[in-house]
C-alpha cells in the first residue's frame, strides 16, 4: 500500500512539473478567437434555455442563459482585442 501511494504521488507531482513547464510555452503562442462561432454557441444555448423554460425548469434555463451571456462577453471581448490590436 505504501509503495502505491508513493508511486501516485510521485506521478502526480511528475505531471504537475510538466504541466508547469508547458504551460508558458503555450501561452507565448497565438490565441485565435472566433467571435461568430461564439455568438453561434450563444445563440443555441437561448434557444435551449428557452426550451428548458417552456418544459418548467426555470433554474437550468437561468444558468444556459448565464452561459450564453458569458459566450456574448467573450466574443466581444475577441473583437475588442482584435480592434485595439490593429
Amino acid at each position: 500500500m505504501r509503495r502505491t501511494v508513493t508511486a501516485v504521488l510521485s506521478a502526480a507531482l511528475l505531471a504537475g512539473g510538466l504541466a508547469v513547464t508547458v504551460a508558458p510555452a503555450a501561452q507565448a503562442g497565438v490565441i485565435i478567437c472566433k467571435p461568430a462561432e461564439l455568438r453561434q454557441q450563444a445563440a443555441q444555448l437561448d434557444r435551449q434555455a428557452e426550451e428548458l423554460k417552456r418544459l418548467g425548469q426555470r433554474t437550468a434555463a437561468a444558468e444556459a442563459h448565464q452561459k450564453a451571456d458569458a459566450l456574448r462577453r467573450k466574443a466581444q471581448a475577441c473583437e475588442d482585442a482584435d480592434n485595439n490590436a490593429s
